[in-house]
């Protein structure tokens, strides 16, 4: 009886493990919530949040896991209060001193934290890279013992991003952005914080903090709009991304069995797959967040509306590309050497050109370290190349594009151009994702070749293409989905608040809508014996 019990539980719930889009981790959340009612004081929430977290953390990441974070995080700890002592000191001592001599007993005092800085840094980034280079040639494991006999490499929860979480703390300590925390429970809630440990937004330490000592108390309206964000995070999940990845899984798989056409439309159906698939997840631990009192950074800001692809790398996972500029970009662009040595090539550089020169080293950092971070196949390394390419052609080629369109008298704020800009931004995408969804650059050329190879335009007509794990009354879901998907955006982009509009509604309008989100969740999603309920895309990294 007790193993057809454990037969039925791990049925239920998706057995032990348990991600982002399992009934037992809503189940869950919905407990914390009713929890979180009870808790009248701000210290409860926020200690409950923090046995969450770490509940979480053991049961999706392993035991090995949790000691990992554990050590790293106390580690930063103990390294970020010394630096914090150190510069206490000179808070002290600053008034002894002229505002002259300041600079230079600050800088005294700098160099002090600076070896803190840099081995806290190594220790953090070695076991990232340790990780990354490691998977190519070993089995992962969370075995005890599989670890300790060099049979497998240790893979912690979202190692990528407390990473950089951590590494953007202690750097903002050492250059004076934010304070040490004292209270290392206080940091650990940070870093483990569990709706976003697995796929961000990698957000700001400083400014999580602050929230999580202020969490409000119960709010039914805020509460509700958190699920809201929750159900439309798992209607793009379930029912846009996991249905379309059925075809595109099934194409790439084998690419020779298939004519350019049906690989054109799998690559641009990838685009809404990996965009349904991680917005989708922002919303999830967005919403779960608003719900417990906490906003979290907005990671996706309708990025097929972006005209130029500086834009939509700002639009389409915002936290990232914030994080490479304050910590990789602006160091190196502001670095005094770096500046000194531009200014120097202005006299040997073309004038069209030298606009760009103080942005080629630290771009190509910020691309070669976006791709790695993404993947340790050569393939990520040339998607990054590829992104870098494109942004520096299109700032070195901005003064001739302008000086063309004034001279044929074309006004970019035309709705056709507009538009004609947003398709480039999203093919260029599309071409970028061509360099790693095959597996490898194998994979890629290989791809490259049957889409210019054969053409067999009546597949797209003669229902073939239903033969490939979806039916034609999934297409037209997935079709209408991404109809809805892009409308929503779209609203968004004018500036509708969408849940406040729907909850202005009278009753008799606003649950049918409600309702139908719902039950189309439960009926279009896709689910069903056979089923791997796997993780969202960027839980791997």
């Amino acid at each position: 009886m007790l193993e057809n019990f454990k037969k039925t539980f791990n049925f239920i719930f998706g057995g032990v493990t348990m991600s982002y889009n399992s009934l037992m981790f809503f189940v869950l959340v919905m407990l914390l919530l009713l929890i979180m009612l009870l808790c009248r004081s701000v210290r409860a929430r926020r200690n409950l949040i923090l046995i969450a977290s770490l509940g979480f953390y053991v049961w999706a990441g392993g035991k090995l896991g949790i000691c990992v974070i554990l050590l790293t995080t106390f580690i930063v700890y103990v390294s970020s209060r010394r630096m914090g002592t150190i510069y206490e000191e000179y808070e002290q001592k600053k008034d002894e001193y002229s505002p002259k001599e300041r600079m230079a007993i600050l800088n005294q005092y700098k160099k002090r934290t600076r070896w803190y800085m840099y081995l806290t840094c190594i220790l953090v980034w070695g076991i990232w890279i340790y990780i990354k280079v490691g998977k190519l040639f070993l089995n992962t494991t969370d075995s005890f013992r599989a670890w300790t006999s060099g049979f497998g490499i240790l893979v912690p929860l979202g190692i990528s991003y407390y990473t950089l979480s951590l590494a953007g703390y202690i750097m903002d300590v050492y250059w004076r952005k934010a304070k040490a925390e004292k209270n290392f429970l206080n940091l650990l809630t940070v870093v483990t914080y569990f709706p976003h440990i697995v796929q961000g937004p990698i957000g700001k330490y400083d400014k999580l903090l602050k929230q999580l000592k202020n969490i409000p108390p119960f709010e039914y309206e805020r509460v509700c709009f958190g699920l809201q964000l929750m159900f439309w995070g798992y209607f793009k999940k379930l029912v846009i991304a996991d249905r379309v990845s059925i075809f595109t899984s099934t194409v790439f798989r084998d690419v020779v069995r298939f004519s350019g056409v049906e690989i054109l439309l799998a690559v641009v159906l990838c685009v809404f797959q990996l965009y349904a698939d991680f917005s989708g997840c922002m919303d999830i631990v967005r919403g779960i967040s608003q719900a417990l009192g906490i906003e979290l950074d907005q990671n996706f800001k309708q990025p097929f509306a972006s005209r130029t692809a500086a834009e939509f790398w700002r639009r389409w996972h915002a936290t990232l590309g914030a994080w490479t500029k304050d910590y990789i970009y602006m160091p190196i662009a502001l670095g005094p050497k770096y500046m000194k040595w531009v200014w120097a090539q202005k006299k040997k550089t073309p004038k069209w050109f030298f606009g760009a020169v103080g942005d080629v080293l630290p771009l190509l950092l910020v691309w070669l370290f976006t791709g790695l971070w993404h993947g340790s196949g050569w393939d990520y390394v040339v998607w990054g190349i590829y992104w870098f390419l494109i942004m520096i052609v299109s700032q070195m080629s901005r003064p001739l594009v302008e000086a063309i369109l004034q001279k044929m008298k074309i006004q970019t704020e035309q709705g056709w151009y507009q538009i004609v800009q947003r398709i480039k931004v999203f093919f260029l995408f599309a071409m970028g994702r061509m360099f790693t969804v095959a597996g490898g650059l194998a994979g890629c050329r290989l791809l490259w070749k049957r889409l210019f190879t054969e053409h067999k335009l009546w597949v797209l007509f003669d229902g073939s293409l239903y033969n490939y794990g979806v039916n034609q009354r999934y297409a037209y879901v997935i079709f209408l989905g991404i109809v809805l998907m892009l409308l929503v955006d779209r609203w968004h982009e004018n500036g509708v608040k969408l849940r406040e509009t729907v909850a202005a509604m009278p009753i008799y309008v606003r649950w049918p809508i409600y309702f139908a989100l719902i039950f189309s969740i439960v009926i279009l999603g896709t689910y069903g014996a056979g089923y791997d309920a796997t993780s969202f895309v960027y839980g791997a990294f």
